[in-house]
């Protein structure tokens, strides 16, 4: 994560690299995911080159023309560095850009909480049985809590990782601070006495707040009494609950910079408690400090359900965003039930990343949002050197998927229960990714997609025409089949991304069967797979673009080495023994029209209905008449089935597929339903080839001169014609 050097962006300039104007390979774009983790080789014929990881980092600027995601060893020159972007959420937990638009809010004395949407009623949902979000202030962790050290010869305030594992032991008037993103009215402490004689009855903890910028680089921070005022004290019990009403002119402030190099954002601003433990008591030991929690989660047979409290601004009597004891008991809205208004934010619980996501759903609805939003990404993309960034998560927005409420569950901006939101949301979100792309000549706004037809699916318009690049995991795999969603004849959507002038990021993986998966990690496999997946890149390829990716059987990406759980022979830089470098560097020209008195092949929607031919420059969906880009597929062999006049055609069993390049020729033989083993394993046929070629092999050398070829199953081949077309 960058480190935020001031309370305003700083913005250093780096070298931004080009967008790809010449591409690395001859024939084919190529893209980095998620560089990083660079180790040096490790297999021993590999070690002299690779010696270093900036060695492998290098070699990685030079092998691609993008990288999205993930980053260097040095300053990169060469290569179009692509940033992630979530537009879409917020964190809870306070970083960079959080930290960032708010400064930029308080200068204009703007509101916070309007960058989100809120529900306005209490709203329940069914509650995933997972660790979502468990380590946040969102199941009550603190996000930073700091003691004073009672070492002399130690940093004078250290930081406790929270939520506590061991127990800490006090001393009398032993100080700790907790630092919240937001305001507080309560927290829990939780105590173990050593000594069974020993009583707390005696024992006090102290509650203050600061009010001004916090120096505690010396053992006793300056100004103690003028930066605090007092919030509450209580007597102290083995779980002490304590309460108290925030304070409506209570700042952020900037706390100590001890501990700016421990925190992830240097200089920011929270809102800062002060906790002081006096005690009579020898070896009193704190074991825990939880926020309040706001979320009511309870048990409904063997689901859980949980409450979102909803925030309803006519329960606000004095306009301070804060419900206090006397606006509870007189609300006039009795089904909003949040004390302050981001407890009532979108937060999709259940649903996130990992222990540590704490997502807020941002509202896109206004002009003045969503230039804030843009404001720093711009700036962000400046300071780092990006051309662009990727949603890498699009689907998560607010909408019946992340909210399946029980109740209406109505968001206050909108005044639209939670179910319908999606469509409108994918508009918004759409606006604002298009005014990216309209802010920056050549930037690049994208999306992963995965293998979803846009095209397809009405309410998903909008997303197609916010971004200008897609990223497509998962997209190509070396058993590939004819027929169903991932299937070769339904990826006509591809074309017409490409007569739309967007570019494609394609992914290829070993999962979804292939030699690899099925007969396991051999350098023959290998070959076998890399050569293949290639070549059904090559059947998609759009020249300038299209980029091509190699991946594993995982969706875990890095620069680290490979293993032998991941690739034939452990101790390689994976991106190093994935790309197909050596069938890269040959030059096979431009995609081409088939060869005269072959037919083309024809593209079907999900109900197997033909909609168009390889050659078509337009085709109709959904009542859209969109254009496309002639693929200029054709079949050189398809056995063909009889059918009755009445019947419509069916896409053959089997087919070799085929591409013509200027000075290649593109070969995939596969069956209708793909990932089939037994087709894979026994399947063989031979046909006779428009010409005579050359085999380009793994290694990048060229077998000998053959009029007709034998394949075997889901085999991909790259052919050179001894007279190149013109």
């Amino acid at each position: 994560m960058n480190i935020l050097k001031q309370v305003i962006l700083i913005i250093c300039f780096t070298t931004v690299a080009p967008t790809t104007n010449s591409q690395v390979f001859p024939s084919a774009g190529t893209a980095w995911v998620l560089t990083g983790q660079h180790q040096s080789a490790t297999a021993p014929d590999w070690q002299q080159q690779f010696s270093t990881p900036e060695t492998v980092s290098r070699w990685e600027e030079t092998h691609a023309d993008i990288s999205i995601g993930g980053h260097y060893l040095h300053l990169t020159k060469q290569i179009g560095r692509i940033d992630y972007m979530y537009n879409q959420k917020l964190e809870w937990k306070m970083g960079v850009k959080e930290q960032y638009l708010r400064h930029q809010l308080d200068r204009t004395q703007q509101d916070y909480e309007s960058l989100f949407l809120h529900f306005q009623n209490d709203t329940e949902l069914e509650l995933p049985k997972n660790t979502n979000g468990h380590l946040t202030p969102l199941y009550g962790v603190p996000e930073v809590v700091a003691i004073n050290n009672t070492d002399p010869q130690a940093t004078p305030i250290q930081l406790l990782v929270m939520p506590l594992t061991k127990p800490v032991t006090l001393v009398h008037q032993q100080t700790l601070y907790l630092l919240s993103s937001e305001k507080l009215d309560g927290l829990t402490l939780q105590f173990n006495i050593q000594d069974e004689n020993e009583q707390l009855s005696s024992s006090s903890v102290n509650i203050a707040y600061a009010t001004s910028a916090i120096d505690s680089s010396v053992s006793n921070p300056t100004n103690e009494y003028q930066n605090w005022q007092p919030l509450t004290k209580n007597t102290l019990s083995n779980t002490t609950k304590i309460h108290w009403r925030p304070p409506q002119t209570w700042p952020r402030v900037a706390f100590t910079p001890v501990l700016n190099p421990q925190m992830s954002v240097a200089h920011a601003r929270f809102f800062v408690i002060k906790i002081t433990i006096n005690t009579p008591s020898a070896g009193l030991q704190l074991t825990a400090i939880n926020l309040p929690s706001w979320y009511k989660i309870r048990l409904h047979g063997e689901k859980q359900h949980v409450t979102i409290s909803g925030w309803d601004p006519i329960n606000d009597i004095n306009k301070d965003s804060y419900i206090d004891d006397r606006e509870y008991a007189k609300r006039k809205n009795r089904q909003a039930s949040a004390r302050f208004p981001y407890q009532a934010r979108l937060v999709p619980l259940g649903r996130m990343w990992s222990p540590q996501s704490s997502f807020c759903y941002t509202n896109l609805f206004t002009v003045s949002n969503r230039k804030l939003f843009a404001q720093y990404l711009t700036q962000h993309w400046q300071a780092q050197g990006f051309v662009g960034a990727y949603n890498d998560d699009l689907y998560r927005i607010p909408g019946k998927v992340q909210f399946p409420s029980i109740n209406e569950g109505t968001v206050l901006e909108l005044q639209l229960p939670i179910k319908q939101v999606s469509p409108y949301y994918w508009q918004q979100l759409s606006a604002f990714t298009l005014q990216l792309q309209q802010a920056g000549t050549e930037r690049w706004i994208g999306a992963n997609i995965s293998n979803l037809n846009l095209f397809t699916e009405p309410d998903l318009q909008p997303v197609n025409n916010g971004f200008n690049f897609f990223v497509r995991e998962d997209y190509i795999h070396p058993s590939m089949g004819l027929m169903h969603r991932d299937g070769l004849l339904q990826h006509w959507e591809h074309f017409v991304l490409a007569a739309q002038g967007k570019r494609s990021i394609l992914m290829a993986n070993i999962r979804k069967g292939g030699k690899v998966n099925w007969q396991g990690h051999t350098a023959a496999n290998w070959d076998h797979d890399k050569s293949t997946n290639l070549a059904i890149f090559y059947l998609f390829n759009n020249p300038t673009l299209d980029f091509y990716q190699q991946w594993n059987n995982s969706f875990y990406y890095s620069s680290a080495n490979t293993e032998t759980d991941n690739f034939y022979q452990a101790g390689i830089p994976k991106n190093i023994a994935y790309q197909p470098t050596s069938m890269l560097r040959h030059d096979i020209g431009k995609p081409i029209a088939a060869p005269a008195n072959y037919p083309a092949v024809n593209y079907i929607d999900t109900d197997n209905n033909i909609i168009a031919t390889s050659n078509d420059s337009q085709l109709s969906v959904n009542n859209q008449l969109l254009p496309i880009t002639p693929s200029h597929w054709f079949y050189l062999h398809h056995p063909t089935a009889s059918t009755f006049p009445w019947q419509k055609d069916k896409p053959p069993k089997t087919a070799v597929i085929a591409r013509r390049y200027q000075q290649g020729l593109i070969l995939y033989y596969t069956d209708r339903q793909g990932k089939n083993k037994i087709f894979s394993e026994q399947a063989t046929t031979t046909v006779d080839l428009p010409g005579q070629y050359r085999t380009l092999n793994a290694d990048g050398s060229l077998g000998k001169v053959i009029d007709k070829i034998t394949l075997t199953g889901y085999q991909g081949v790259i052919l050179i014609p001894e007279n190149p077309s013109t």
